[in-house]
Order: C-alpha cells, then structure tokens, then sequence
C-alpha cells in the first residue's frame, strides 16, 4: 500500500486521506473521487454512489447530524463541516470530516461540493508524537502548533485532536512541515484574515488559500 511522509515525519500507510465528492440535489446524484471510493472502502468506481448508500456508511448514531448538516448548507448556502463516523464495506469504523459548501451549477441549481477527509489514522497517531523522534520538529515549535490547533478549534468547533489532525493531512498533502501551516494560520489570526465561526469555509479550504497553489495540487 502507498505510504507518503509528511514534512514533519509523519508517515501515513492509509493511502486515501483527502477525498473530493460533488452532489446535485435536483437529480439526488453524486460524483466521487477515487479517495472517496477507498475511503469507504471500495475500489474506485466499484459501485454507484447514491444519498442511500452515504447514509448507509454513516454511523447510525451520526446519521441524524449528517442530515441536518446537508439540509442546513441547502438551505442556506453556507460552507459546513461536520466531524462524524463512517462503517467501511469491511466493517471498520473510521472517523472521517466532510466539509465543503453550495455553489450555482450550470442550470442556477445549487451544487454541494466539498471534501471528506479520514481523520482516523491521523488521530491515533497524534498522541504518540512526542515520543517520535521523526518529529522533533514538532516537539521545538509545539507553541504555535499549540495556537494552530486553538484557532482550529475555536473556528470549527472540533476537539484539539481533531484539529491537529487538520493541520497534519493538510501538511502531508502539501509537503509542508506542520510548523510552516501552523506559522501562517496564527499569523492570518492575528491580523483577523481568519474567517468568522460559523461563516467560515471548511477548514482544508482555509488552508489552501493561505498556501495558493498547494492543497488544491495534491487533494
């Protein structure tokens, strides 16, 4: 299986990380990466996916939030992000966020466009850091990677693992170290060029334009 490593050391043997998923709610159809199809644990294009077959992935216990989730962004234009669970085609429970936001296709219909990242590995892995010598980088610029994770946390309403692993997928799909994400995150929050909670754009989104050029190449 592909392993890539991250700036900071990080290596990551779950090769689907960052997917992209569009949906268009006036023909109920969705358009998947291959990311998204690995996420869920099919082959690439291995089935068709449908608003049935997403929920069916959904943890049972998340499907309610998920719902809300969508029918909110539909009905009000605005980015979303939602932290939740999905159940693989093998049964595994990975924990993974969508987020994206509504746009005007072709037709003047709204298009939900956005993208699922798998947090899982991502989350275990992170307290173990400081004991891992690949990442000592880390450990020396733990105060503003500390600040990163609070402007994460306040903006999205995440925990503080959640938002470090935001700032670790963004940094090993860009190839930059955690510290470089996190030096230009709190420097955007000092001078407020950080969106406001609840307005905000998904968070791998933010990123991307702080770093022009490099999330949107590697996603």
């Amino acid at each position: 299986m592909d392993r890539r490593v991250a700036g900071d050391g990080f290596s990551a043997s779950h090769a689907s990380v960052v997917g992209h998923y569009t949906y268009l709610p006036a023909s109920d159809s969705w358009t998947w990466s291959d990311e998204v199809f690995r996420i869920h644990g099919f082959e690439p294009h291995e089935v068709v996916p449908t608003s049935a077959l997403v929920l069916r992935h959904i943890h049972a216990d998340d499907r309610a939030a998920a719902k809300e989730s969508r029918a909110a962004a539909l009905e009000r234009h605005q980015p979303f992000s939602l932290l939740h669970r999905i159940i693989t085609a093998q049964g595994q429970e990975r924990v993974v966020m969508s987020a994206g936001h509504v746009e005007r296709g072709p037709d003047g219909g709204p298009v939900v466009s956005g993208h699922l990242i798998d947090l899982t590995d991502v989350r275990r892995s992170a307290v173990d850091d400081e004991l891992d010598d690949a990442v000592v980088d880390f450990v020396v610029h733990r105060a503003v990677i500390e600040q990163a994770k609070g402007v994460l946390t306040q903006l999205y309403s995440v925990d503080t693992d959640t938002a470090f692993a935001i700032l670790r997928v963004f940094s090993m799909h860009t190839h930059t170290r955690i510290r470089e994400v996190a030096d230009h995150l709190v420097a955007a929050a000092s001078v407020d060029d950080t969106p406001t909670k609840g307005l905000a754009p998904p968070a791998h989104d933010m990123l991307e334009r702080l770093f022009p050029g490099r999330g949107t190449a590697q996603a």
